[in-house]
Formats: C-alpha cells, sequence, structure tokens
C-alpha cells in the first residue's frame, strides 16, 4: 500500500477534532441517497425471500432439505462476505469495499431472477449473501466515521426509518405482483438489483473516502481535503480554524495490521468486545430468527386462527415506523448499550406475553411490541459494533461480528424447530425468551460510547 508522506500539520488527532467539531456531517445530498439505498436494499432483499420462497418452490418443486438450500446458503455467503469485505474495506479502504459489497449483492439479486434450478439458485442466493454480509456493517462504520462524536447514532436512525417506511410501502406493491405475473417472484429478485445504482456514486464527490481511515494509514494530505470539503459544505471554514487539535489520536497501524487488520481484534482491550458483540449478536439471532420464522405456529400452538395468525405476523410489520421515530429521539441522549438492554427486554416481555394464552389481544398486543422491541435496539446496535474498535480494524470488526452473528440464524432449526414441534410453543417461547436475557445481559458490560469520540472509545 502506497502511502503519501504524514503532513506534520495534519494529525489524526486535528482530522477526528475537526470532523467532531462540525454541527451535522458534511456528506453531499448524493451520498445521502446512496446509503440510503444501501440501508434499503440490503434489508429489501432480506425481506423478498421470505415471500418469494413459496412461489420458488411451487416452480422447482422444492421439498425437504432443499426448500432449507437457499436460506443455508444465503447465510453462510453472509458470513464470508462480512469478512472477506471488511477485511478489504480496513486494508485498501472503505470505498473499495462498498463497491464490492455492494456489486455482489445486486449481481446475486440479478443472477437470482434467472435461476434455472435448485442448484443455481442456491449458488446465487450465496453469492447475494456474500453482498448483504457486509453491506449494512460497512455502511454503518462508514456513518461513524464520517459524523460528529453526538450525532452518529442520530443519523443513522434516521436512515433506518426511512428504509422502514420504503420496505413497507415496496412490500405492499409487492403482493400484486406475486399474485398477477407467473414468474413474478423473478421480477421482486430482480428489483433488487437496482442497488447497482450506488456503484458511480462511490467517488470523490458523492461517498467519498473515510478521513479518519486515511489519516491511519498515512494518507494525511488526502484527508485533509476531504474534511476541508466537508467543513465548506456544513459552513465551517476549511483547516478548522478555531478547532482544538488535542484529541486523541488512535495507536498507529502495525505491519501486520495493516495485512491483516484483525490482528488488532486478538489484543486488549478488543478481544474482549469482540467476544462481547458476537456473543450478543449470536444469541439474540438465534432467539429472533426463532420468532421471525415460526411466529404464525407459535400463534397457532395457543390456539389462534391460522388466518388470525398470519394477520397478527402481517400487523407487526407497522411497528418499526414508531420505534424508529424512538430511536431518532432517543439514540443521542441514552447510553447505545441501554438502548439496546431495553428493545431486547421489550422483545422478551413481549414474547412471554404471546405464550402466557391470555386471549388473542393479548397474544396480539405481545406480537406488536415484539415487533416493536427489535426495530428499537436495531439502530444503537449496529452503532455499537462499529465505533467500540479501532479505525485500523472497524470494518473488519463490525462485519465479523454481524455476519458471524448470523450463524445463529443458521442454528435455530436445530434448536428452536424440534423444542417447538416436540414439547409446543410455550417451552419454545420459554428458550427464547432465556435467550434473549443472556443476550441482553452479555451486552451490557461492553463500554461506554454516548457523546466519545471515536479515538476515545479505541484506547
Amino acid at each position: 500500500m502506497s502511502h503519501t508522506p504524514l503532513d506534520s500539520s495534519v494529525s489524526a488527532g486535528s482530522i477526528n477534532a475537526r470532523i467532531d467539531a462540525m454541527p451535522k456531517v458534511g456528506l453531499s445530498r448524493a451520498a445521502w441517497f446512496a446509503l440510503m439505498l444501501c440501508f434499503f436494499f440490503a434489508n429489501y432483499d432480506i425481506s423478498v425471500l421470505t415471500i418469494t420462497l413459496p412461489a420458488m418452490r411451487d416452480e422447482f418443486g422444492l421439498a425437504g432439505a432443499e426448500l432449507g438450500y437457499p436460506i443455508t446458503w444465503n447465510l453462510v455467503g453472509y458470513c464470508v462476505g462480512a469478512y472477506l469485505f471488511g477485511h478489504i474495506a480496513d486494508r485498501h479502504g472503505r470505498q473499495r469495499g462498498l463497491l464490492l459489497t455492494i456489486a455482489a449483492l445486486g449481481a446475486g439479486g440479478l443472477l437470482t431472477a434467472f435461476s434455472w434450478d435448485v442448484w443455481s439458485l442456491t449458488f446465487f442466493r450465496f453469492v447475494t449473501g456474500c453482498g448483504m454480509g457486509a453491506v449494512l456493517a460497512l455502511c454503518s462504520a462508514y456513518i461513524g466515521e464520517m459524523a460528529p462524536k453526538h450525532q452518529r447514532g442520530g443519523y443513522l436512525s434516521r436512515l433506518y426509518t426511512v428504509g422502514t417506511v420504503l420496505l413497507l410501502l415496496v412490500g405492499f406493491a409487492s403482493l400484486p405482483v406475486l399474485s398477477a405475473f407467473a414468474g413474478g417472484w423473478r421480477w421482486l429478485l430482480a428489483f433488487g438489483a437496482l442497488v447497482l445504482l450506488v456503484l458511480p456514486l462511490v467517488n470523490r464527490r458523492a461517498l467519498v473516502e473515510s478521513p479518519r481511515w486515511l489519516v491511519t494509514v498515512g494518507r494525511a494530505r488526502e484527508a485533509d481535503q476531504i474534511v476541508r470539503d466537508m467543513e465548506s459544505r456544513v459552513g465551517l471554514p476549511p483547516g478548522g480554524t478555531g478547532v482544538p487539535v488535542e484529541a486523541p489520536a488512535e495507536q498507529a497501524t502495525t505491519a501486520d495490521e495493516e495485512r491483516v487488520p484483525a490482528r488488532a481484534l486478538f489484543k486488549a482491550p478488543y478481544l474482549s468486545r469482540m467476544l462481547i458483540v458476537l456473543g450478543f449478536w449470536f444469541i439474540f439471532y438465534l432467539a429472533m430468527y426463532g420468532y421471525a420464522s415460526y411466529l404464525p405456529l407459535i400463534l397457532e400452538g395457543i390456539g389462534i386462527s391460522t388466518s388470525d395468525a398470519v394477520l397478527v405476523s402481517v400487523l407487526t410489520r407497522a411497528m418499526p415506523l414508531i420505534s424508529g421515530v424512538a430511536a431518532v429521539l432517543l439514540v443521542e441522549r441514552m447510553e447505545r448499550r441501554t438502548m439496546v438492554v431495553i428493545g431486547t427486554l421489550v422483545f422478551a416481555a413481549a414474547l412471554l406475553l404471546i405464550s402466557l394464552d391470555l386471549g388473542e389481544a393479548v397474544a396480539t398486543i405481545g406480537a406488536l411490541f415484539s415487533s416493536f422491541g427489535i426495530a428499537f435496539m436495531a439502530t444503537p446496535a449496529y452503532t455499537y459494533t462499529a465505533e467500540i474498535f479501532p479505525t485500523r480494524a472497524r470494518g473488519t470488526a463490525s462485519a465479523i461480528a454481524d455476519g458471524v452473528g448470523h450463524l445463529g440464524g443458521a442454528v435455530t432449526p436445530f434448536v428452536v424447530l424440534p423444542i417447538l414441534t416436540t414439547y409446543g410453543a410455550r417451552p419454545a417461547s420459554f428458550v427464547m425468551v432465556a435467550l434473549l436475557l443472556i443476550a441482553a445481559g452479555i451486552i451490557r458490560l461492553g463500554v461506554r460510547t454516548r457523546d466519545r469520540a471515536l479515538a476515545e472509545i479505541a484506547t
């Protein structure tokens, strides 16, 4: 990696201080549009598979284990892409990492639309999973590095809220497409390829390189020019006039860490942080995927009719709008890990309420609040996962935590489903509640991050 010699007038501390002194993020509208598309299409691909899987099953005659191949290998791809593209983002820059993960997500969605049998479908879902595995984590890390210290969570919350609204609208529009066209599922999956529109926006005017990353690898002059452009955009004098430069700076990147950024994660204090967030995500996803996948079966198991169970499941889709607004209002007023704990406990309490069999109305309230809890903790959890690691390994760490954490979802059919089918809905719900309580206890062990500079958190 070739580096520009470090300008003595531009230090990592001054770059960090100047970004943290901005009244808002100095990105262009084109950059925000690109980030919004990334968040929307990553979540779109996750949600569209659920409604298109029955049509794919019928067209390809999938049965038994074959039905699980596309889902399982999608999650495997998620883990592979998380490490691969996270590593690239740390070694070669956020721009290159974003370019590759977006390209994989878009190409995978488009190729899936042209699947001709179960094996092509499975392989294309693996490719799509590779893109999905890093895009949310890298975008979260990118926003954290471009935002002032007191606004990291706020901007991420707004993007999630906008994406939720779009996802809800597109979700309703998808149903007529499925029913009106014999190959409607192909059109819905091909729609996800529009994320490729982001690629031309990864340039020097829209999704610029992260100046915090640039300065850690010695490219201080490039970092300074980008920050000057950001300062001009928010109405500050370029060069950080009047900004104190004695801000914390991260430890310099070693030669080994340049080649393999993940090496930093095996040193104190980052190893314990990785174990905390990885443990949280794995256990949380184990419970969440069990709930999301088997909610209609759980509701039927406590005596709610199939049609009503499906209706309740659909109603839960609207709750993220409310919790998204709540997250926007609170994410910079409360400690991030506290919000994650609250959302996880609300989810656990709601699931317990469902399992107590107190009637259909109570079960509906429980289902609604479970959706609220999940959406309420999502933004602060992604923000927290990215900001507790050093810049030199942030892409790798946040992508691994979320990507490998998704293996909890892959384990769900072997943990929750056997309990559900053998012992019933209540024991399965009790197991998921216990898992959520463990997850909340784990994340509570993390460090404080609210209103702290990234370099300060990294020390």
